[in-house]
């Protein structure tokens, strides 16, 4: 239910900005990230929904290497690809926002919304090859005694599918972390230019301080959200708490909850959203 509420939120945010481009026949860069990014958490929330779904309902799949392998490839690669393009999100407003005149941020700014489609292609490219290591390290083989069915209760050697956790917290440090210490230096600095630039209008009561520290907000929360998503796929990966067979479905219930809660806000902060998806 958590994921399908999810899923929908998303959509309803891709929906809005389809009527909008439909409407002025163009959309701002800012709108089609975050178009990307609701796509993005969509897949991912539909990954969720379909593993979910086999392990109830046909239980006995689970036992197939493949299609095991094959779901985990699949929520790893829309997971890091949700992680990229948040980071792209992140950069292009660091890049608009911020004010430094390095050497890096000057040819940059005027270059952003024609290099944004370069990244998000660059994004899926980096995810789907980051995750294909999950469909060949995520288990081991291992043999064991097991009965072999005839009259004497006599036993062979049979071969069941044990977890790798060492090979997927590496696989899963090895897609996840780029994306990660990118969107945190990116969101980082645009935090520490907004606070300063906050401050020197403290004095000020225009709609320039109300934006400016609602952006300073909204950045904050992102930044922290974004952390813990990384801490609890980290923590699912490890396999900690996989004995604990009760806390199996509750692992995906916190790990999705601030994805949907950054979806919720992202589409209610915005006015111009909600008037677009109301109209």
């Amino acid at each position: 239910m958590e994921c399908l509420v999810g899923l929908i939120v998303n959509m309803m945010i891709v929906a809005a900005n389809f009527l909008k481009w439909k409407s002025q026949r163009s959309l701002q860069t800012c709108d089609k990230i975050l178009s990307y990014l609701a796509v993005s958490r969509g897949f991912f929330y539909c990954s969720v929904i379909m593993g979910n779904l086999i392990i109830i309902f046909v239980p006995h799949v689970q036992e197939n290497y493949d299609v095991k392998s094959i779901l985990y490839i699949q929520i790893g690669f829309t997971f890091n690809l949700s992680q990229w393009i948040a980071s792209v999100l992140c950069v292009f407003y660091c890049v608009k926002i911020v004010s430094y005149n390095c050497a890096l941020c000057v040819p940059l700014r005027s270059r952003i919304s024609t290099v944004v489609p370069w990244l998000v292609a660059a994004s899926l490219i980096m995810s789907f090859i980051s995750n294909l290591p999950l469909g060949w390290y995520s288990y081991d083989h291992k043999t064991q005694n097991v009965l072999n069915g005839s009259t004497d209760n006599t036993t062979g050697k049979g071969f069941v599918m044990v977890s790798n956790f060492e090979s997927r917290v590496l696989i899963f440090v090895v897609g996840s972390f780029p994306p990660f210490v990118i969107f945190c230096a990116a969101n980082s600095l645009l935090i520490h230019f907004l606070l300063i630039h906050t401050r020197r209008m403290r004095n000020v009561t225009s709609q320039n301080l109300r934006s400016h520290f609602g952006a300073l907000k909204s950045m904050s929360l992102f930044l922290v959200l974004q952390m813990m998503i990384f801490m609890l796929m980290g923590l699912i990966a490890s396999g900690r708490f996989s004995h604990l067979t009760f806390l199996i479905h509750f692992d995906w219930i916190i790990l999705c909850f601030p994805l949907l809660f950054h979806s919720f806000y992202l589409f209610f902060s915005s006015s111009e959203l909600r008037k677009m998806f109301v109209s």
